[in-house]
């Protein structure tokens, strides 16, 4: 185990992928409290002891034998994530905040910012920056003319970004709008900067998320990239017994982002979930 990668992920056992008939071999049946108290006990040791390969019992797949990241898998893949010092460090501080779940994961801020070089991105927006482990991580990797729109209506998470940036001598390369990122982008837009973006990343609002991607499609170029997160919510999108608003709107977007031709889309199991978007 990695104590210093804080709390960066919430451990959920996936779900195996089975056919029609039900197999107590995966769940147990609970007919009384006590077998209630034994299944959580059950339950507890499976997500340390998963086995890292499900195999998918619906032929339709083809049987594909696919991975599940369990807890000793995921420190493997975080021993191999390259984090600068100076975002370890504002991770370890973020660790002790309130509302520290918000911060994305190593390993997904690792593929933002090579999204970014690979794009060879100039021009970034971030929704959603809280204490700014993302945003760092693009900044780091724009060029010394590049430039980065970070929108946070929370000031006091905001001032963490701040003196991160300043300590990784990014400052000059990130524009802090401090407010509603919707008031934001429409000024934006208002101000003729549409299709001038190469890149943006959307981790604010759950129930924003569809008036966001509309606003940041028309600030984005064609063969530029949108990154939404959190768009497996814990695996609540998957559960038809979990219907409050959060999950409701997020299930909606994921449904609405299938069926939108004006962009390429590839939703990855990488942190809690994210959609990689094309505009084309």
């Amino acid at each position: 185990m990695f104590p210093s990668w804080g709390a960066v992920h919430r451990w959920a056992k996936p779900l195996p992928l089975l056919s029609s008939r039900p197999s107590s071999r995966f769940f147990p049946t609970i007919r009384s409290p006590s077998d209630a108290v034994s299944y959580s006990k059950w339950a507890m040791k499976s997500v340390a002891d998963a086995d890292p390969v499900v195999v998918a019992a619906d032929r339709n797949y083809g049987s594909k034998q696919v991975i599940s990241v369990t807890p000793r898998l995921y420190d493997y893949l975080l021993a191999n994530v390259r984090e600068p010092q100076v975002l370890r460090e504002l991770r370890e501080e973020t660790a002790t905040m309130r509302g520290s779940q918000m911060q994305v994961s190593p390993d997904q801020a690792q593929l933002l910012a090579m999204l970014v070089q690979i794009l060879g991105a100039e021009r970034c927006i971030e929704v959603g920056v809280y204490t700014g482990y993302s945003s760092l991580a693009i900044a780091l990797v724009l060029p010394e003319g590049g430039r980065l729109v970070a929108c946070e209506r929370d000031a006091r998470s905001l001032e963490v970004a701040k003196r991160y940036y300043d300590r990784a001598g990014v400052s000059h390369k990130v524009d802090v709008k401090h407010g509603l990122a919707a008031d934001t982008l429409k000024s934006m837009i208002h101000n003729g900067e549409s299709s001038s973006y190469d890149f943006a990343f959307v981790d604010a609002e759950k129930r924003m998320y569809s008036d966001y991607f509309e606003l940041l499609l028309q600030l984005v170029r064609v063969g530029g990239i949108i990154v939404i997160d959190n768009v497996l919510w814990h695996g609540k999108v998957a559960d038809p017994l979990v219907n409050d608003l959060k999950t409701v709107s997020i299930r909606d977007f994921n449904k609405k982002l299938m069926d939108d031709e004006r962009v390429s889309i590839s939703m990855v199991p990488i942190g809690d979930g994210m959609t990689i978007c094309q505009k084309r």
